[in-house]
């Protein structure tokens, strides 16, 4: 990295400053561009009404209200799917921390998670040695990129928050790793890495590791190569500690996680024997090829859905780094040798090849079958956040080096011609593309030749009905996405003429380096707030205090009230689940805030889960109809759906306005007996078992266990359910001769523990998704807790992590004073 070079006149007026000045006004810029960006959140009394907030908030209730009733944790939501752990819908956080203070400004979100990441992204640029006013450049160019308010605008908060800690976790990494002050920088890349961790996005985590084991590796290549094994082994040693602090620092979730992940479908399915989400699902959302060049021109491929044309289903908007990234980033590429530059550039394109996903299969379905917890996650389109932060550092290295070139006494513009000349080479290409490429979305025209065919009685192939098709397609879709596309294009080509413009200027010596920083400066924050803003929808600001939960509160309809009304059993020790098919019941948790559901919103559900809801799956029968028996094993009574459906069994009870609520006449009771058992060897033997909706589940349970169990009918056997709050279930029983006892609720091994009259038993996996137990003869008291021993594990070890943060601080405060008493004597 070059050094900074002493200031002289070509520098300009701000770099006359002191440096403690330029910072405070490089760092005013910045704090005031989010502030201003968002004016309806930070002084206009509004907030953002975010679809995924509303969703967790909905997931979240049977959470809230255990707290506000016990004061206490309930690790378990029984609302959703049948019951599920409470960290992965939410859990507060035991431990304290910095992060803590996100809460005064929760108010004027985005815009304090934005001064985060600004202000992270500007002291680690400072750090790599780049002048204050290059390092607002890249700080707004990397921050102001249009995936940051299209997560907004969706509700992907703890993702966003997760991006904004990455840049101070690099920082940390660079502080220790380049700077002769350890101490500071394991400081700093401990309590960062705590941060990034406790932001609870292990994806946007896992992402940033890369980048930071191949830093790594450079680093020591090159600490090894002069053989400086001492500074390697130091350097290492601290990198592992602060990284174990840091990661030590959210045990409390992510013991439980790591934990939750073996049985969730990022863990795998039992019935196909594998251990990670199938490629299928994982690739969904993969960036398309010929689409990544959304990177250069926002709306090639229209932008957002419905708009949008490319190859991913649907899509919220694209990964736009802005125009002016391109030429300074080729600069960088042809004129700059440094080796963590070419660091960054490969791992931002390494990036971009994940993000390709199914669009580039051998690649990274390698990836997926080898690398460590690469198939824990989808959505591949997620990596270009990496390629955008890289490319952001690449481009900053390429301005530090012109504004170094235009310092020279004989700058010859010859340097330039490569790498301009390739960018007026790439923006040919892109302009031909918009010219000559198809503006119909795979299958479009199909999908209008059907809906015709159907109306006129016609086949879809009837040579009319496919010109009529492609006519309205033409006129309805395509003439819109071609001139939105040729708009961008344009603005593209003007961007990169005004940038070259500042170029041929400065290297004039026309414009000082302060005023050419300025210039690309103003250029970057316009090009990319306004292309930002086209990908926050109006709706989704709304009046302040409208909190989700009242938001949620007004959504109830007359059959919601109904279901409220009368879903406790006949005792009211607990409530019936409903299965919500008058929305799509597992991608939707609205229902849930209201009454317990089998279906629920999140995007780690337990693999049973979604092996027995699944299209197809033990759920529906294979007429189309739901299995009834199953749903009453589940402890379902209700079914909210459109009148008339013919399925006997169901019995409209509740016609209302927005739909009519159904009984389920084959509801079994929350715990009750069976007269005998199946012994399955498989799971998939069960899942067979309970595929046949012509089961009695009042009669016969399939567990998968080979020992024999003393099972007999008894008709004087007794259930009473004393207590359920959903983590903990108490029940007196009473049998004359020994039994098994079914419980209704999910089964899930890790942390659950039930005592009969005080001593262990087992809980064994019963119907592929419930509980059972076996029960001797006799009276007796059954108590059920969920306490899993990860997670007071992780509280201990987050303890630990903040008390070796607090020494480690304490450390360099000592060793700073005693230096500056030094210094001063």
């Amino acid at each position: 990295m070059t050094e900074q070079n002493k200031n002289t006149s070509q520098d300009g007026f701000f770099y006359n400053l002191s440096e403690v000045k330029q910072h405070l006004i490089a760092l005013a810029v910045l704090f005031l561009v989010p502030f201003i960006l968002f004016t309806a959140t930070t002084i206009g009394g509004k907030e953002f009404q975010r679809h995924d907030i509303t969703q967790w908030r909905a997931g979240a209730e049977s959470i809230i209200e255990y707290r506000e009733q016990y004061g206490k944790e309930p690790l378990w939501a029984e609302n959703m799917y049948m019951g599920m752990p409470a960290y992965v819908v939410s859990v507060k956080n035991e431990i304290p921390n910095i992060d803590r203070l996100s809460g005064f400004f929760k108010s004027i979100y985005p815009a304090f998670p934005y001064w985060v990441m600004l202000s992270g992204m500007y002291f680690l640029l400072i750090l790599m040695g780049f002048k204050p006013l290059t390092a607002v450049f890249g700080s707004l160019l990397y921050s102001l990129t249009t995936y940051f308010p299209i997560i907004i605008g969706a509700g992907h908060t703890s993702k966003f928050v997760a991006l904004a800690y990455a840049p101070w976790v690099l920082a940390g990494y660079w502080k220790l790793t380049h700077s002769k002050n350890r101490l500071a920088g394991l400081l700093l890349f401990s309590v960062a890495m705590a941060l990034e961790v406790r932001a609870g996005h292990p994806q946007i985590t896992y992402y940033f590791m890369y980048l930071l084991g191949f830093l790594w590796i450079a680093n020591s290549w090159k600490l090894i190569q002069e053989k400086n094994l001492k500074q390697f082994g130091i350097v290492t040693g601290l990198l592992v500690l602060g990284g174990v602090i840091g990661i030590l620092g959210h045990a409390q979730n992510f013991l439980t996680l790591q934990e939750y992940s073996q049985y969730s479908i990022r863990g795998g399915s039992a019935l196909d024997g594998t251990t990670g989400l199938s490629t299928g699902y994982a690739f969904a959302w993969s960036q398309g090829i010929k689409e990544s060049l959304t990177l250069l021109v926002p709306e090639i491929f229209g932008g957002a859905s419905p708009t949008y044309f490319g190859p991913k289903s649907v899509t919220s908007g694209p990964h736009y780094l802005g125009a002016l990234c391109l030429p300074f980033l080729l600069i960088a590429l042809f004129r700059q040798r440094s080796r963590t530059m070419f660091v960054f550039f490969g791992t931002g394109t390494l990036a971009l090849l994940f993000a390709w996903g199914e669009n580039f299969a051998f690649f990274n379905e390698l990836a997926f079958d080898y690398i460590p917890f690469f198939n824990k996650f989808r959505a591949p389109e997620t990596w270009l956040v990496l390629t955008s932060f890289c490319y952001t550092v690449v481009a900053v290295y390429g301005l530090d080096w012109f504004f170094d070139f235009v310092k020279q006494k004989t700058p010859q513009l010859k340097e330039l011609y490569a790498p301009l000349g390739t960018a007026v080479l790439i923006f040919v290409f892109v302009f031909v593309q918009v010219k000559t490429m198809d503006y119909t979305k795979p299958g479009e025209v199909a999908n209008i030749a059907n809906q015709i065919a159907q109306q006129s009685n016609v086949s879809p192939d009837n040579p009319q009905v496919q010109q009529r098709a492609n006519t309205y397609v033409q006129q309805n879709f395509v003439s819109d996405r071609q001139e939105s596309a040729n708009k961008d294009v344009f603005r593209f080509g003007l961007f990169l003429i005004f940038a070259g413009a500042l170029i041929w200027f400065a290297l004039k010596q026309k414009l000082s380096v302060t005023l050419a920083s300025l210039g690309l400066i103003v250029i970057t924050g316009f090009d990319m707030i306004s292309v930002g803003k086209r990908y926050v929808p109006e709706r989704v600001v709304v009046n302040a205090n409208v909190n989700p939960g009242k938001y949620l509160e007004s959504q109830k309809r007359d059959i919601d009230q109904f279901i409220v009304d009368n879903i406790y059993s006949e005792n009211g020790e607990y409530r019936y689940r409903v299965f919500p098919l008058l929305v799509s019941p597992f991608q939707e948790a609205t229902p849930s805030y209201f009454y317990p559901t089998v279906g629920g919103y999140t995007g780690a559900k337990l693999s049973i889960v979604s092996d027995i809801t699944s299209p197809g799956g033990p759920l529906y029968t294979q007429s189309g109809g739901l299995n009834l028996n199953l749903l009453g094993a589940l402890n379902v009574k209700y079914v909210n759906f459109r009148p008339g459906l013919p399925f006997q069994g169901l019995t409209p009870v509740f016609n209302g306005n927005s739909g009519t609520v159904y009984e389920n006449q084959k509801i079994q009771p929350k715990a009750f007996f069976v007269d005998s058992l199946v012994y399955a060897e498989t799971p998939n033997e069960a899942f067979d078992f309970i595929s046949n909706p012509e089961i009695d589940y009042s009669k016969v349970a399939v567990i998968e266990n080979s020992d024999q169990i003393q099972v007999a009918a008894d008709s004087t056997s007794e259930v009473t359910i004393t207590n359920y709050t959903g983590s903990e279930i108490a029940l007196n029983i009473s049998r004359s001769t020994p039994g098994f006892l079914v419980l209704s609720e999910i089964y899930y091994p890790a942390g659950w523990v039930a005592t009969l009259n005080g001593e262990e038993i087992e809980i064994l996996k019963t119907n592929y998704v419930l509980r059972g137990m076996k029960i001797p003869a006799g009276d007796h008291e059954l108590v059920m807790e969920f306490k899993p021993s990860s997670y007071s594990l992780g509280v201990t070890l987050g303890w630990i992590s903040l008390v070796a943060q607090i020494l480690i601080a304490l450390a360099f405060g000592v060793t700073y004073f005693r230096n500056n008493t030094s210094n001063s004597e």
